[in-house]
């Protein structure tokens, strides 16, 4: 079955964190996920950190663009970041969330350190 070349010019990606060493609790900058139709894939990826440490990771989503209305997302919660090697992907409805998404790190137990990096694909919504 080949993959028509419509679908390929469809498909929209948006970096929600470039990697970034992620050493404490924060929040990224608020993405734009207007664009987006339908589902929206996220992909969080981060390499194994120190013995003993760990970190929370949500999805917060608001309709300021500086974020300052986010709340947490039901459903949005990756697994924590830990020691071992880390590639998630959640699936989220964008018909169900206002217009733009960040993550939230929080709860860290020990040390955490580890470059971490998040992308949202998608189908972008159709414009004649």
């Amino acid at each position: 079955m080949a993959i028509r070349q419509r679908n390929l010019e469809a498909l929209h990606s948006v970096t929600i964190l470039a990697p970034t060493t992620v050493s404490a609790a924060n929040d990224t900058t608020a993405i734009d996920c207007s664009a987006f139709d339908g589902d929206v894939c996220l992909i969080l990826t981060a390499p194994a950190s120190a013995s003993g440490s760990a970190m929370k990771v949500k999805v917060q989503a608001g309709s300021a663009a500086d974020g300052s209305d986010a709340v947490d997302v039901t459903g949005g919660a990756f697994p924590d970041l830990a020691t071992v090697a880390y590639h998630q992907r959640l699936a989220l409805s964008k018909d169900d969330l206002p217009a733009y998404l960040r993550l939230r790190f929080f709860d860290e137990t020990g040390t955490y350190s580890a470059a971490v990096s998040c992308v949202a694909v998608g189908i972008k919504k159709y414009r004649p």
